[in-house]
């Protein structure tokens, strides 16, 4: 598991520090208004993107990951003609609805805007897809590469779009968001041919497509797009109340705390869940099923609490960093934010065994939830503030992680020692104590740097000997490279 969950953290860090490039270039060349423009596009294409390939690569990869030879084919080509057919029809539909999005989102502004946008939400359906069967192939490597390219498709189109911006050209906005997704979705096709996929045009003939098949797939994804629906959605509504109320220099503030907890978390948890979704879809034993979860939700522990610790320590920093120092506003909704990740990692782990055992009800039910609790609290109280779209972050998934565990005891008899549980109330209160204890600050202090201490001790605590000796050996061989470079120079 750390092996795997390394191989794709590679990728999502050198992809998140190129994507950090392309958003520090256009803070500081468009500001926090052309932040909020180019964050509200951006969260619009990745619903549609969601809606265009029915709810995200998880169905892909659970349908592949559970089916052997002729049966797995015609999955694969059942769900491609799925992708494209569902791609083709939203843009036909966003295309005539551009006015009504822009009416609802803008007040009636950059109509042209979300009509280009039906590029970037083309292509980032098919890299859904895509990134799904390699994901299922558990080719991890390829999976880093398209992920670096992604990330490197936007820094490098951030510059020229940032000054076109600047000179009052706003629908040049969705040329960044085409960018990206354009190198990663060439790199990922040619990987995926490479390991006996789109061969040849006879290999994806829609003669191979079955209906059982197309049913299948849609088993898993119509409840996985309707749990994307709603949470992008809800989010989506929370972005157009906070334009309505504090302009898109609002929605530039609330951006930077939100992208920057999506960044971490999608250095961490998307890399771990590339491992974790076709083994556990590959477990048909209960006791196998219980072991994997536990392992996986101890390993979460250990690299979350250090990893959370750091970020609210250092977030005055990051957000200097990542953005520029108009956007430190943007710690008051993050630091509720950075405490609430610390919940979420929990429950990610126990939704993707959901969505490993096919319950799709569950899965959804937690998703609408969340959505649910996340708009009512934060509509009802952003007239007083900004920063209590944090607080409606936390709490949310503290009900989210409830109802799940709840969910995985009552229907697949899976309890989560009290053991492990202990480990999580500990590490939530020491979370909780550095986030406190730093809670005001706009500046980094050299003392912060001992709020790290206890986190890292914990993790250290609940180790096991194998794991330290793992660790440790890790530790040798990045040392060893490292010297072995020094030495090349």
């Amino acid at each position: 598991m750390a092996v795997s969950t390394l191989k794709t953290a590679v990728g999502q860090f050198f992809g998140l520090v190129l994507g950090a490039v392309a958003v520090k270039l256009l803070a500081v060349l468009a500001g926090p208004a052309g932040v909020g423009l180019y964050s509200i596009l951006r969260h619009l294409q990745q619903m549609l993107s969601s809606v265009a390939s029915i709810g995200g690569q998880n169905a892909v990869v659970q349908g592949l990951s559970s089916h052997q030879g002729i049966s797995k084919r015609q999955f694969f080509i059942s769900s491609f003609y799925v992708f494209f057919v569902a791609s083709l029809l939203l843009s036909i539909g966003v295309f005539i609805f551009a006015d009504f999005i822009a009416a609802w989102i803008f007040e009636g502004e950059h109509t042209s805007a979300i009509r280009w946008l039906i590029i970037p939400i083309v292509l980032g359906a098919l890299l859904f897809f895509f990134r799904g069967v390699l994901t299922a192939e558990m080719e991890f490597g390829a999976l880093s590469i398209v992920t670096m390219l992604t990330g490197l498709g936007a820094a490098l189109v951030a510059l020229p779009v940032g000054l076109a911006y600047a000179r009052g050209n706003s629908n040049v906005m969705v040329l960044l968001l085409a960018g990206g997704p354009l190198l990663g979705l060439i790199a990922a096709f040619f990987y995926v041919r490479r390991i006996g996929y789109f061969k040849d045009v006879k290999s994806v003939s829609p003669t191979g497509a079955t209906r059982a098949a197309i049913v299948r797939f849609l088993r898993v994804a119509l409840p996985s797009l309707l749990s994307l629906f709603l949470t992008l959605g809800s989010v989506l509504i929370v972005r157009s109340y906070i334009v309505r109320y504090y302009g898109l220099e609002g929605a530039g503030q609330f951006d930077a705390a939100w992208s920057i907890s999506a960044m971490y978390l999608a250095l961490f948890l998307t890399s771990l869940q590339s491992y974790l979704l076709p083994e556990l879809s590959k477990v048909n034993d209960g006791r196998d099923l219980h072991f994997a979860l536990a392992k996986a939700f101890h390993f979460s522990l250990l690299i979350a609490l250090p990893l959370i610790g750091c970020l609210v320590v250092m977030k005055p920093l990051i957000v200097s960093i990542l953005f520029s120092r108009e956007f430190l506003p943007s710690l008051d909704v993050l630091r509720w934010v950075l405490v609430g990740d610390f919940v979420r990692v929990l429950g990610w782990v126990i939704s993707t065994a959901l969505v490993a055992r096919a319950d799709m009800r569950g899965f959804a039910m937690a998703e609408a939830l969340w959505s649910l609790i996340f708009m009512s609290v934060s509509l009802f109280l952003l007239p007083y503030g900004l920063e209590w779209v944090g607080f409606a972050y936390f709490v949310s998934y503290v009900f989210y992680l409830v109802f799940l565990a709840s969910r995985l005891r009552l229907h697949h008899g899976l309890v989560l020692k009290k053991r492990k549980l202990l480990y999580w109330l500990a590490g939530f209160l020491i979370a909780s104590l550095i986030a406190w204890l730093c809670w005001d600050d706009r500046e980094l202090y050299s003392w912060h740097f001992i709020l790290i201490l206890p986190a890292l001790v914990f993790s250290f605590l609940i180790m096991g000997a194998d794991e330290r000796i793992f660790a440790q050996h890790l530790m040798n061989r990045l040392r060893l490279r490292l010297s072995g470079l020094s030495g090349r120079r």
